[in-house]
């Protein structure tokens, strides 16, 4: 088996389709990520076929650079997942980075485990190749009401391709909520690079709720969302997010990715994902890789604190 560089981001992302890859893995996700930090990427060969991919950011701490593997690496073999990892340990050490961290999608036993993590842990997988009107009717009842309620008050879902509207109610959201988001140009990269749609939701020509779909093989996910609080009782997120999700039916898309559910952390997000229904899924737990033990000590035990 050979790891190395990928001759051909076309036949990676077709190995990475064919596994139903994270879109994290995928190369456009790579081209947002390097409009500002270091992205990298491994393939491993055997017998001239490619068997594993990874996809891995440069992140920067306080305690020193770190390499990240978002829901990766990626292959059916578990010995390939490790040596895969094992050649990112090894550059991480050259390097002098202080650790890396994985998120796996699929089991890899290295490192240690740590419930710190970057991407959310579980997640709801929706089926969305059956008819229109038999997933609408799988939604639960409260759901299906405020998707009606919201089209009788005349709640309009256009796809758009600036972010102005978008930005703005995101930062009402983050005001209300006291959290951090990207900047607007980030926003701009992940429509300029990614294959993704932005939606939002509209009344009175008013902006009042927005998400962003990515896609990547059959999958659709829901990456980003936000919508003005000040106008909940026009109940469009559901809306909204079931006229995104007819879209991605219409493109060929046969499962949505609610992208992250917590009942403790987020139990008002969690509640409105699970109203849609979906098999909820559990990945593996985080993994970190320490490569100098007094400074990953040190970044552990703040971690701890900030939580």
């Amino acid at each position: 088996m050979k790891i190395g560089s990928p001759e051909s981001k076309t036949d990676v992302d077709r190995f990475l389709e064919c596994r139903e890859a994270s879109i994290t893995q995928s190369g456009k996700w790579g081209d947002v990520k390097k409009q500002n930090q270091r992205v990298e990427r491994l393939q491993a060969k055997k017998g001239g076929e490619i068997v594993g991919v990874c996809q891995f950011l440069e992140e920067q701490n306080p305690f020193g650079d770190y390499f990240y593997i978002p829901y990766g690496p990626v292959s059916p073999y578990s010995e390939v997942r490790k040596k895969i990892v094992e050649e990112i340990t090894g550059i991480a050490k050259r390097e002098n980075k202080f650790m890396v961290k994985m998120e796996p999608k699929e089991r890899c036993e290295l490192g240690i485990t740590t419930p710190h993590r970057i991407q959310p842990r579980k997640t709801l997988i929706l089926d969305i190749s059956k008819p229109e009107q038999e997933l609408l009717n799988s939604f639960d009842s409260g759901t299906r009401y405020d998707i009606r309620y919201a089209e009788r008050k005349g709640v309009k879902v256009k796809r758009v391709g600036e972010v102005d509207d978008f930005f703005g109610l995101l930062q009402k959201t983050t005001d209300r909520q006291n959290f951090n988001t990207f900047s607007k140009g980030y926003f701009k990269n992940l429509l300029r690079f990614l294959d993704c749609d932005l939606f939002i939701a509209y009344h009175d020509s008013n902006p009042i709720a927005a998400t962003i779909f990515g896609y990547f093989g059959k999958v659709a996910t829901s990456l980003h969302s936000a919508f003005d609080y000040e106008k909940r009782k026009l109940r469009a997120p559901a809306f909204l997010r079931f006229e995104a999700i007819k879209r991605a039916m219409k493109r060929g898309t046969d499962k949505f990715d609610a992208w992250g559910i917590d009942e403790e952390k987020m139990p008002g997000v969690t509640r409105f994902k699970k109203g849609f229904g979906g098999k909820e899924v559990v990945y593996p737990e985080a993994r970190d890789i320490p490569i100098k033990p007094i400074t990953y000590k040190s970044y552990n035990l703040a971690a701890k604190i900030i939580k």
